[in-house]
């Protein structure tokens, strides 16, 4: 079962949502909580090309801009904690200092989850590598990450994206040992281009919902391709409010974490993913 969950703030709207989540899921499932703010001192004062005499100009700037980004996480937390006391939560909260996702795994070992914006704005200054945390946590944790989109859709099923691979099979069973498929209304599809290959790996889903008191449903599609476009089709169709989702199989557990599959589901998609490898 979730004992511990481990939210990591930062500015953006999606982390803001990601917030709101982890206070949802923590009061469901009556799970702890921790969060983590991170002053990202290594970005600030990496060395950039500068012009003569300029290096004076960068030391004045750069501590301007941790004072700055400081004051930021120190309001994140202390928002934090405010509505952990409105909400009658308890909480820890962590400022930590450094690369963000050296800090984020350092914590991650005594937790079960970890929450996170899809985007995240450890400067708070969104640019197009918003997400770079997001991938790199994804790629290195032990953890299972929920990634929360800025605007959720709330009250819908869970769709499980389910073939044969390893990492599938342990997303699976890691999501229903926390307790998260507890009274949902769940989907397992297997999508395959051999139609009776796609309808046994998703029975052996279904079956292994059952064995956790989950009641889900089976659903197969015959499909070749990128699959990460499938999957949001059926995610968007089915209504669904959380795909939980591992490494496929013909070795593209390199390709869910950094190539074309995961990069769209995480920037089109509007579902929550839960993933595990």
């Amino acid at each position: 079962m979730l004992k511990k969950i481990l939210l990591v703030l930062d500015g953006s709207a999606a982390g803001i949502a990601a917030r709101n989540y982890a206070f949802q899921l923590s009061e469901n499932k009556g799970a702890g909580m921790t969060a983590i703010g991170v002053l990202d001192t290594p970005w600030i004062t990496a060395a950039q090309p500068e012009p003569i005499g300029g290096a004076s100009f960068k030391l004045q700037r750069d501590e301007a801009m941790i004072e700055h980004t400081q004051e930021h996480v120190v309001h994140l937390l202390k928002d934090f904690a405010k509505e952990a006391k409105t909400r009658k939560v308890e909480v820890e909260s962590v400022e930590a200092e450094g690369f963000p996702t050296t800090e984020i795994e350092r914590l991650s070992h005594e937790h079960d989850l970890i929450v996170i914006g899809k985007t995240t704005d450890f400067h708070f200054d969104l640019d197009e590598d918003a997400d770079v945390t997001v991938r790199h946590v994804a790629r290195d944790n032990p953890r299972p990450l929920l990634i929360v989109p800025e605007n959720p859709v709330a009250d819908g099923k869970v769709l499980v994206a389910l073939d044969h691979s390893l990492q599938s099979s342990r997303a699976l069973h890691m999501f229903l040992l926390l307790g998260l498929g507890a009274g949902r209304d769940v989907e397992v599809l297997s999508i395959h281009d051999d139609e009776e290959l796609a309808q046994i790996i998703a029975q052996r889903g279904v079956r292994m919902c059952a064995i956790h008191g989950v009641k889900a449903e089976a659903r197969t599609i015959r499909a070749a391709g990128n699959r990460g476009e499938t999957i949001l089709k059926e995610a968007s169709d089915a209504g669904a409010s959380l795909l939980v989702m591992g490494g496929f199989s013909h070795s593209l557990l390199k390709e869910l974490f950094f190539g074309s599959c995961t990069k769209k589901l995480m920037e089109q998609t509007q579902i929550p993913l839960f993933l595990h490898h």
